[in-house]
Order: structure tokens, then C-alpha cells, then sequence
């Protein structure tokens, strides 16, 4: 190898040795760093860090209520009045009369007995002209008197002619009185124009002015006869 040769190789050798030494170097800078950090070899030390706080530690103060070593407790009795009567007082005594209402008693008046009549001699079948002028062939119908105990007309009773005759509905109504022919209690009902016959269908009875029944019903017959065109029923109060 020439003179230029190994004049090249030494300047290598020469910086490889700088390069390792460097290298060695900045190892050991990096060591120290990483110990400690605040050295002063750290371009970028890390901030300082403050001192702990210190917080005193409180002095307990307690405050305690201490009683007394013998505690009784102590009772306060109110002043009572007395009363001194005097020498000439003398107590009234005061009576109060005390008034008891007597009880209102209400009287219900019993219910009065509605008068009753019955059938007076049966039902008795006749002629009508002799006693209302009627003509048998043109009338057929029913009516009587009413009485007492003492046989005096009775007036003002509501007689009902109710029930069916050839299949229709009768309801009929007229006041004692109202036919004389009879009797001064006497009342009448038209039943048809012409004697018909019929099997106790029809009926009669006596009313009250409040309506109230005064007597049983009381079914009747009738013939299709001129001598039985005209049917009596008559009514007399019971005992």
C-alpha cells in the first residue's frame, strides 16, 4: 500500500474513534437524564415540583354544658285566694224550675165502617109497562129502590150496572133517586131495545160517594120475554 493509502486509512480510523466516543458519549448523557432529571446536562428539565401542603392539624375545641354535681329541681307553687266570708254573708240559694212538656198525643181516627146493603127479596123478573110505561117489545132493563133499617129511601148512592151482554162491555152508572118510579131510592138502567136472553153476565152494586163498596155484586138473568123484560133488584141496609 502506498504512502497515500495508509494516510487515507488512518483519518478513518481516526473518526471512527470520535463517532464511538461520541456515541459513549451521548449514552451517558442519556443515562444521567433518565437518573436524574434536574441535572443540569437535561436541555428540557421537567417543571420543579412544589412542596406539599402542609394542613395544621385542628385544635378540638368542645364546649360542654356541665351541670352542677347535685341538680334539683325546683317546684313553684302558685298563690291559692282565699276567700274569708264575712261576718253577715249568707248564701242565697237559687232554685231553677225545670218545665217538662207533656208528650203531643195524636188521635188516628179509626176508619168508619162503610154502611153494607143486601138484596131486598131476591131478583125479581116483571113487566116493565106498568111500572115505568115502557113498552116490552121496544125495552128491556133493570132497577130498584134502595132503604134503610127503617125502610126511608136512601139517596145519592152510586149504582154500577157493569159485566158483558151479547159479548160487548157494559159500565153504567147512575145515583139512587134518579128513577121515583121505584121508589124515592129508586134507579134504573137501560140494557137493550128489545127482551134478549143472557146468562148472569150482567151485574149490579152499590158505591159510596168516595167510591167505596157499599154492597156484593149482584149477577142477574135475563129473558127474552115481555113478561120478564124488566129485572127489580132492590137493596136494604144490613144491621
Amino acid at each position: 500500500m502506498g504512502r497515500r493509502g495508509r494516510a487515507s486509512a488512518t483519518i478513518w480510523n481516526i473518526l471512527t474513534l470520535f463517532v464511538l466516543v461520541g456515541a459513549v458519549a451521548a449514552v451517558s448523557v442519556f443515562i444521567l437524564i433518565f437518573i436524574n432529571p434536574q441535572s443540569s446536562l437535561n436541555p428540557f428539565p421537567p417543571a420543579p415540583v412544589p412542596a406539599a401542603l402542609v394542613i395544621p392539624s385542628p385544635t378540638p375545641t368542645s364546649i360542654h354544658n356541665v351541670l352542677p354535681p347535685t341538680w334539683t329541681p325546683t317546684v313553684t307553687s302558685e298563690p291559692t285566694a282565699t276567700v274569708t266570708p264575712g261576718p253577715s254573708s249568707t248564701p242565697t240559694i237559687t232554685s231553677t224550675l225545670y218545665v217538662i212538656p207533656s208528650p203531643t198525643i195524636t188521635l188516628t181516627p179509626t176508619a168508619t165502617q162503610v154502611p153494607q146493603y143486601a138484596l131486598l127479596g131476591g131478583v125479581v123478573y116483571r113487566r116493565s109497562e106498568p111500572i115505568n110505561g115502557r113498552d116490552c117489545d121496544e125495552w128491556m132493563g133493570v132497577g130498584g129502590n134502595v132503604i134503610d133499617l127503617d125502610g126511608n129511601p136512601v139517596q145519592g148512592l152510586t149504582v154500577i150496572l157493569g159485566g158483558e151482554y151479547e159479548n160487548k162491555t157494559i159500565n153504567k152508572s147512575t145515583l139512587t133517586g134518579a128513577a121515583p118510579a121505584y121508589g124515592e131510592g129508586g134507579y134504573e138502567f137501560t140494557i137493550a131495545d128489545e127482551p134478549n136472553n143472557s146468562k148472569e153476565t150482567l151485574y149490579v152494586q152499590l158505591f159510596t160517594s168516595d167510591g167505596k163498596p157499599s154492597s156484593e155484586r149482584v149477577f142477574f138473568r135475563t129473558y127474552d120475554e115481555c113478561a120478564s123484560n124488566l129485572i127489580q133488584i132492590d137493596f136494604q141496609l144490613e144491621e
